[in-house]
């Protein structure tokens, strides 16, 4: 089943190759959406794509990236679960804040 997804990620040294990263992980899980970050430094992903999909993003990002080999960036994670809007062709990188 196609659901959909809000997320904000806040933390420390959460930079472009944090946004890059989950930028792969949604293009390797099938999910369309979109990721940025926001003017207070955190970073929003709204993605859509099979429900099963979606929660292994999620169970991926909230752990943070390898290469935090020891401590991950992300000091809170939360996710909002909506119906998809079907607005997105695949998952992107916007420059655009909030």
């Amino acid at each position: 089943m196609v659901k959909g997804i809000d997320c904000i990620i806040s933390g420390k040294n959460l930079d472009h190759k944090f946004i890059l990263w989950i930028y792969q992980n949604a293009n390797a899980f099938g999910l369309k959406g979109i990721t940025f970050f926001k003017n207070d430094g955190s970073i929003k992903i709204v993605a859509e794509g099979e429900e099963r999909n979606l929660n292994r993003f999620i169970n991926k990002v909230n752990r943070g990236p390898y290469f935090f080999a020891f401590f991950s960036p992300v000091e809170v994670f939360s996710v909002t679960w909506h119906e998809p809007k079907n607005e997105f062709e695949d998952f992107s990188i916007s420059e655009t804040t909030e």
